[in-house]
């Protein structure tokens, strides 16, 4: 179980998907458990572009989809996870995203840590 007395660290980032590959967003570190709080995803082009999100799971060792090849409408933007619908992760556990077209897409992950000495 997390030490919330410990306290607990938030961030914010964003990472432009200038390839078509799967690319890594976010890892849970070693000794933490995470709230994701916010994921979202921007389209800068005028067409709409697909994404592909998905998470590993590292307890059970497998990768789930979260979002499977979606279009995001031109110069708009989805929040896959927020206030509302957020997502519980310990150590080891990874947010991947693939971007159909490079340089169309960014995405924006905001996220809560907390101390977890229990976890990997």
């Amino acid at each position: 179980m997390p030490l919330t007395t410990a306290g607990s660290k938030f961030f914010t980032e964003s990472k432009s998907l200038t390839t078509t590959s799967e690319t890594t967003i976010y890892t849970v570190p070693d000794n933490y458990s995470s709230i994701v709080r916010l994921l979202m995803i921007s389209n800068t082009d005028s067409a709409g572009r697909n994404v592909t999100i998905r998470w590993y799971h590292a307890d059970d060792g497998e990768t789930h989809v979260l979002l499977g090849n979606n279009a995001i409408g031109g110069n708009s933007y989805e929040a896959i996870l927020d206030a509302d619908r957020p997502l519980y992760l310990h150590a080891g556990d990874i947010f991947y995203v693939t971007a159909a077209t490079a340089n169309t897409l960014e995405t924006t992950i905001s996220v809560e840590e907390y101390y977890d000495p229990h976890r990997g």
